[in-house]
């Protein structure tokens, strides 16, 4: 442990090991203390440091000052610590290492680049650099400055990589805080201001959207005399388009959870980590594509594909391909991938197209020691891509779990698609449907419906299709379900028939069915998805919600916690599915811990919450959830979703169909404990 730690970051901290601020009496003395250890393992002549902090005095002065501020910093450093500055004829300096500094961290972080690093990156900035530091001299100051302005530009760039993170993954509420911070920096940033009017939007916080774009409007017009862009007026209009009849209310409402989301999410994910099942796990990382871009979609394409076909061994676990996209162009160590991810081994490679045909290499390594268990170089035509990929299974299975029979393997294999443009097609739309777009999501659609028609006997094109339906009603449609319903089920059923082991297909079939009351039909497709790939995350997810509809709750549990295991970095939506699952469980402390970072994954998902802390007698703290959950059921009442006179408890006890009276009954109670009428 180190004997004490500097934070500059929000003003000068310096503590020693047992949390005691270290008292020293003189801004200047601070400023030295700061000054050498942001320059750890320089050493500084005496002359230069007495002009630096005394550059208006005599140079007698200016040494005589410098004298007596090291008399009071080593005065004040305990004991032990006093060697921290080192002092000889030569100058002073702080050893590196010797004195951590927060400042040090924020840029080691930075630089790596990785979600956890960007988060404790964002996390250490707590403020200006010495804020409040007090005038040390014009050459001091104009270091000062241009520190300041150094490390406000790396937190824009950490801030922006985190923001582009969040909404890849889909976590809006942790995306709209970040979004907020961006602002703070640089109010100028139309383009954030529209990612936060869209992420608004998709929560369906229509007054705030709108008040976001008259911030922007104001600033744009007070600062630059220029009016909002083209798109942030479409965005405006789409906005008010959705809004109910007249100017939506000013949103009154907040939840408690959303300062320290982000924090929450890091915490729950530490926890998961330490929660291994004693199978051999894995994550297959973007394959490398050209320095050009040339191959990207497919390298990233032949590593989901790849983490897929490795998904459907039960005796494997295996991480969702979009936590290790998040991964895509960092550069570290498999250790610190293993670390972040929680496993044992990493499946990473390079894949270099050239004309028709492809170089791909790929190696298997052990995190805990970065020793390289196989490796192989295939050179293949176009065509060849799935070979390539079967092998590497057979390669990393057999390695992973011992031998596996071949006819295993075989029947684990789904049937490649025909035609090579219909697969590119379809990886262009499974790319854009990651988004947390409206636009995205019918781009996607688009993909889909041309991959389809290149190759009519391409399952995963009808599972993608009805995949958008779907997203698209979660995330931004306030129609009622059965309106997309019955297009959805035709075309999971049309997947289904083309490619029995299509697990996507089964599992949307199955969510679609759950919410036209088929309980036996939903649950017997929900379970073939599992038994056909028992790694796919976004899979278990929407398991453990059907099974928690269907009311088997030791299943619904099971998978969700697998869920979250297996896609550390997940969207809001898998916090409120799971969520429901761990409250119909009856694990209402749990259920609250897993939705904590996405408080309002969908509109019931706060109802969840007020209903779980009436639950465990802390009805108190329901209230700013239930002050949500009817600013939702306001917002649909206008638009006429439901009838008039259909009271708030009625209208949240309809959207999620548990089936077991046992179940309703458990939800009604904590609802009107809560407050809802």
């Amino acid at each position: 442990m180190p004997l004490l730690t500097l934070s500059l970051f929000g003003g000068f901290d310096c503590r020693s090991a047992e949390g005691r601020p270290l008292a020293l009496s003189t801004h200047k003395a601070r400023a030295l203390l700061a000054y050498l250890a942001v320059h750890a393992g320089q050493r500084h002549p005496r002359d230069k440091l007495a002009g630096f902090l005394w550059g208006d005095h005599s140079d007698v002065q200016a040494r005589a000052n410098l004298r007596k501020a090291i008399s009071r910093l080593r005065q004040a450093l305990p004991g032990p610590a006093r060697g921290l500055v080192d002092l000889d004829a030569g100058g002073l300096m702080v050893p590196v290492g010797a004195l951590p500094v927060d400042v040090a961290r924020f840029e080691t972080l930075a630089l790596e680049g990785t979600p956890e690093s960007l988060e404790g990156a964002a996390r250490l900035h707590r403020g200006p650099f010495l804020e409040g530091i007090g005038e040390c001299g014009e050459s001091f100051d104009e270091w000062l400055m241009a520190e300041r302005q150094r490390l406000d530009e790396t937190l824009r760039q950490v801030l922006g990589r985190l923001l582009d993170h969040y909404l890849a993954t889909g976590a809006v509420d942790r995306a709209i805080q970040i979004a907020l911070r961006v602002l703070a920096l640089d109010p100028l940033e139309e383009a954030v201001h529209r990612t936060l009017m869209r992420l608004y939007l998709q929560q369906d916080r229509l007054g705030a959207a709108l008040e976001q774009y008259q911030r922007c409007r104001e600033l744009l017009a007070r600062e630059l005399g220029v009016e909002p862009s083209p798109d942030t007026e479409a965005l405006r209009g789409q906005i008010l388009r959705m809004a109910p009849a007249g100017a939506p209310p000013r949103e009154t409402d907040e939840l408690p959870e959303r300062p320290g989301m982000i924090e929450a999410g890091a915490e729950a994910r530490a926890r998961r980590r330490a929660q291994g099942t004693g199978r051999p796990s894995i994550v297959v990382l973007p394959f490398a594509a050209a320095e050009d871009g040339a191959g990207r979609p497919l390298g990233e394409g032949l590593a989901g594909d790849v983490a897929t076909e490795l998904g459907r061994f039960p005796e494997l676990d295996i991480i969702a391909p979009a936590t290790a996209l998040a991964y895509r162009g960092v550069s570290v160590s498999p250790e610190r991938v293993g670390a972040e991810l929680g496993t044992a081994y990493v499946l990473d490679g390079s894949l270099r197209p050239s004309g028709d045909r492809l170089r791909v290499s790929a190696r298997l390594l052990e995190t805990a020691t970065g020793r390289q268990l196989w490796a192989e170089r295939y050179d293949c035509a176009l065509t060849g891509l799935f070979d390539v990929q079967d092998e590497m299974v057979r390669h990393i299975v057999s390695t992973l779990v011992g031998r596996i029979e071949r006819a295993r393997l075989d029947v684990a294999r789904r049937r490649p698609p025909g035609d090579r443009e219909a697969y590119e097609l379809w990886l262009q739309g499974w790319s854009a449907l990651k988004r947390a777009d409206l636009t995205a999501i019918r781009r996607a659609r688009e993909l889909f419906q041309q991959a389809a028609a290149r190759d009519p006997s391409f399952a995963r094109a009808y599972s993608g299709l009805a995949l958008t339906l779907w997203t698209e009603w979660a995330c931004f449609s306030w129609n009622p379900w059965v309106l997309m319903q019955h297009e959805a089920v035709d075309l999971a059923r049309k997947a289904v028939e083309l490619e029995d082991r299509d697990h996507r297909a089964h599992c949307i079939l199955g969510v679609a069915q759950l919410y036209a009351r088929d309980y036996e039909a939903a649950r017997h497709h929900l379970l073939k998805a599992v038994e056909l790939n028992p790694n796919d995350a976004d899979v278990l997810a929407h398991v453990s919600f059907g099974m928690a509809l269907v009311g088997e709750h030791a299943l619904a549990v099971e998978t969700g916690r697998s869920a979250l295991r297996l896609q550390p970095h997940h969207p809001d939506w898998y916090a409120g599915m799971i969520g429901i699952a761990l409250f119909g469980a009856r694990l209402h402390e749990e259920a609250i811990q897993t939705m904590a970072p996405a408080p309002e994954a969908f509109c019931s998902a706060p109802a969840f919450l007020a209903a779980a802390y009436a639950h465990l007698g802390r009805a108190a703290e329901s209230t700013p959830y239930r002050a949500t959950v009817y600013r939702h059921y306001r917002h649909r009442l206008a638009r006429q979703e439901f009838a008039e006179g259909t009271s708030c408890l009625t209208w949240l006890l309809g959207i999620d169909p548990f089936r077991l009276a046992a179940d309703v009954d458990h939800y009604a109670e904590g609802l009107r404990k809560a407050g809802f009428e």
